[in-house]
């Protein structure tokens, strides 16, 4: 090419990636599944703040720090999720079929350098990410996964192990910095990242991370979605997160073997007082994993979960590995976990009895428990409310869930002209007649 039509090209490519919206092709990556396109998708987070992905599998070798008020769109995402999903795109997660993963995939091979301080004492003190939003700032993802390099097979076609499935290796897949009124849909972040899938950190800077909303996504990872503040002294604030319809997943191996990952949901303020952070909400969609402790919440208040399927232990058809079977996965809280509720979940016990032991400053309401009664529960006490078809209505006071006819039971007597019968564990004790 002669020397002033390249200088003619490199003006043109040059003046797309600065336009108000641009495609990441626009600034020359391929998004072909072998081509690094790092360099290029920065050109254009550089130039612009409305980014397009058009489908394609775009192979990244660093992280993506996203503009201030950035607004990154794509073409669909696949649908990726942790084992038993043997039925989605994990398929194409192998040599030679990566550029059939439907929709927009941003792929991260390597090992990740850019890196977020949170001043955390624990496992999320420093945090290797791939995608990380503009701090104190709002941002929009939508139609598009964010995947951790893995091999699920071999050139072969046989099922990789932990030791040899080429996994990349960054902290975490989507960290929200202390970002509020972001907006995420349609968007899969999938692997084995080593501590959350997706991560929103308050680290009591300016901005406080509210009222991010996720919608039809899809989070795995050491711990699938982690809500966290810093430690500082003063308390951080991070509320009003919001999940519609979000499948939520720990890690466990498509192999399975020994590692499972942390818990599919991880609420930590890790405040210096005794501060909370206050108000999640999850509405519809799944927590799935064979994990024992499910969900795990520490300094958070007012967690409510509203028909919400939990796909935890106890698997009765057999189990993947036979030590894990009827081991129960429930939640767990410790004493600075305010008010919790569970209304219309699905589950068959998630360990009602010791999360309200637990919950020494907050109380725990749930409709349709594992005996199908709405219960209100604190100290380890209940109030329960039984009132099905067919049966007589009773109000139970008990320190024991896991009875129906524990402690105290009030019983309308449908067949004896309404009377109250009072019974102490099942023993007759008087009786409120009508007349």
């Amino acid at each position: 090419m002669k020397k002033w039509l390249w200088m003619l090209w490199v003006l043109i490519a040059g003046s797309a990636c600065m336009a108000e919206s641009v495609s990441v092709k626009d600034c020359g990556a391929k998004g072909d599944g072998i081509t690094d396109d790092t360099q290029a998708i920065r050109k254009a987070l550089a130039g612009a703040n409305t980014i397009y992905f058009p489908a394609g599998v775009y192979v990244l070798s660093d992280g993506l720090d996203l503009p201030p008020s950035a607004i990154i769109r794509g073409d669909g995402s696949p649908t990726l999720g942790t084992f038993p999903m043997r039925d989605d795109d994990k398929r194409f997660l192998e040599p030679g079929k990566l550029n059939q993963l439907p929709g927009t995939t941003l792929l991260f091979k390597g090992s990740g350098s850019r890196s977020l301080t949170t001043g955390r004492p624990d496992l999320f003190s420093v945090m290797r990410y791939a995608v990380k939003t503009p701090a104190g700032l709002p941002y929009s993802i939508s139609d598009m996964a964010i995947v951790l390099d893995v091999q699920v097979k071999d050139a072969k076609g046989k099922t990789t192990s932990p030791d040899n499935d080429g996994s990349a290796d960054y902290d975490a897949g989507l960290l929200v910095d202390d970002s509020p009124g972001g907006s995420v849909r349609n968007v899969a972040v999938f692997g084995y990242w080593n501590k959350a899938g997706l991560c929103v950190v308050s680290r009591g800077e300016g901005s406080n991370p509210d009222y991010n909303t996720f919608w039809n996504c899809s989070f795995s990872g050491e711990h699938g979605v982690a809500l966290i503040g810093s430690g500082t002294a003063s308390g951080p604030g991070l509320s009003g997160s919001q999940f519609y319809g979000c499948n939520l997943f720990a890690a466990d191996h498509h192999k399975r073997g020994t590692y499972w990952g942390t818990a599919a949901l991880y609420i930590d303020g890790q405040t210096g007082t005794d501060n909370c952070i206050n108000g999640h909400y999850f509405y519809g969609g799944c927590i799935r994993t064979y994990l024992n402790e499910a969900v795990k919440l520490d300094h958070a208040a007012n967690v409510a979960f509203n028909g919400v399927v939990f796909e935890v232990p106890s698997w009765d058809g057999g189990g993947i590995e036979p030590e894990r079977v009827n081991q129960s996965g429930r939640v767990v809280a410790t004493g600075n976990t305010g008010d919790l509720s569970f209304i219309s979940c699905r589950h068959h016990s998630l360990g009602f009895q010791q999360l309200s032991e637990s919950l020494t400053n907050g109380r725990l309401f749930v409709v349709k428990d594992h005996m199908g009664t709405t219960a209100t529960y604190s100290d380890g006490h209940a109030i329960r409310m039984m009132s099905v078809p067919g049966l007589d209505p009773v109000l139970q006071f008990t320190d024991d869930v896991n009875s129906s006819v524990s402690g105290w039971t009030i019983r309308m007597d449908t067949s004896d002209g309404n009377n109250l019968k009072f019974r102490y564990n099942n023993v007759p004790r008087s009786t409120i007649t009508t007349e």
